[in-house]
């Protein structure tokens, strides 16, 4: 049996939607900073240099001044292509996630173990469970078995 709906639907769809889209790309950003920032400095040790602190800011917006002996290139790859690989493959769990617990897409149909309790032998067990008399009776397409 079904759970029966425990919230009321929202009247504002459309601002939650823009508000759940909100909370998705700060979350974004956020796993982008701090990986830019964990993938930055794991670049730099590899290379000899020190452990910068954690400003994820910075990592985002002038990584050449985090790790400023790194070359160009070890700077896009540790800190823009790594981070940003791990950030979409981050998000794109997350909305299979979301997609998974909050239904997907349903066509509204009854299932067979929701008309379950609507089939003839359950009808008739149940009324001659309420109303033992009716046992000794038969029914429109012969006695219940």
């Amino acid at each position: 049996m079904p759970t029966p709906r425990t919230r009321a639907p929202s009247t504002t769809t459309g601002t939650d939607a823009l508000l759940y889209l909100l909370f998705g790309i700060l979350g974004a950003a956020l796993a982008f900073g701090s990986l830019a920032w964990l993938t930055g400095n794991l670049t730099n040790t590899a290379v000899g240099g020190p452990w910068a602190p954690f400003h994820a800011a910075d990592a985002l917006v002038h990584p050449d001044a985090l790790w400023p002996h790194l070359s160009g290139t070890a700077v896009l790859i540790g800190a823009r292509i790594v981070p940003g690989l791990l950030t979409v493959a981050l998000v794109i769990s997350a909305c299979v996630l979301w997609l998974r617990i909050h239904g997907g897409a349903t066509n509204g149909l009854a299932r067979k173990a929701d008309l379950a309790p609507l089939l003839t032998k359950e009808i008739t067990a149940k009324a001659q469970g309420l109303r033992p008399s009716l046992a000794d009776l038969e029914g429109k397409r012969g006695r219940a078995r």
